[in-house]
């Protein structure tokens, strides 16, 4: 999203835009966004700043962590920034700060859901859908 900085004053300027997620290339082997990026950002000046309150919704693909399964995510996040002006400026660009937002709260493991069981490290059963095979070997799970 670029603004003109001679749009944004005192008063709250909002402003909504969808951005292809494709475009961000953000994809990695366990995680593909999919679909529009929905931003709903609120923009004010005070002084030589501009502060960007910003509502990110998306959606994406991914492969769990435990079971390797896949599950689609809807996501919301909140984004808030500052940004000091300078005389040259005449825009803000705040995409590659979203972005980057958006892969830093990228959680570490991610999970089809929270109460997901896993695979067995033994007989390799997926523990959501059928129960362990290990019958007569020491159970692992």
């Amino acid at each position: 999203m670029r603004i003109e900085l001679e749009q944004i004053k005192e008063e709250p300027l909002e402003i909504s835009e969808d951005i292809k997620a494709k475009t961000w290339k953000m994809d990695s082997f366990d995680v593909k966004f999919v679909g529009d990026i929905h931003l709903d950002c609120k923009f004010r000046r005070l002084g030589k700043e501009v502060f960007v309150e910003c509502k990110v919704k998306l959606e994406r693909d991914i492969i769990c962590s435990r079971c390797l399964g896949s599950a689609h995510q809807e996501c919301i996040q909140d984004f808030k920034r500052s940004y000091s002006l300078s005389k040259e400026s005449t825009y803000l660009d705040i995409d590659p700060d979203i972005r980057e937002e958006i892969l830093l709260n990228f959680p570490m493991k991610v999970l089809c859901s929270p109460d997901c069981k896993g695979i067995c490290p033994g007989c390799g059963a997926d523990l959501n859908k059928e129960d362990c095979r290990c019958k007569g070997k020491k159970r692992v799970c």
